[in-house]
């Protein structure tokens, strides 16, 4: 049986866990938008949240590429 290039899997890696944190912030984005257009007197408020949530699901792409690149 052949052996597969590292790189590949590096690669596939990256790229699916990248798909999860997409979708997580686009999500955030939709409903902060959402949120503001119903009510933008509290856009503030609204927005500091999204932030702060968009730095959480974010962080879920940075520990996979922590444990990508820390791993032989």
């Amino acid at each position: 049986m052949e052996s597969v290039d590292p790189a590949l899997i590096k690669g596939l890696t990256i790229g699916l866990g990248a798909i999860g944190p997409a979708i997580g912030v686009g999500l955030v984005g939709a409903s902060a938008v959402g949120a503001i257009g119903r009510n933008p007197e509290i856009q503030g408020k609204i927005l500091a949240n999204a932030f702060i949530m968009v730095g959480l699901v974010d962080a879920v792409f940075a520990f996979v590429l922590l444990i990508l690149f820390t791993t032989s």
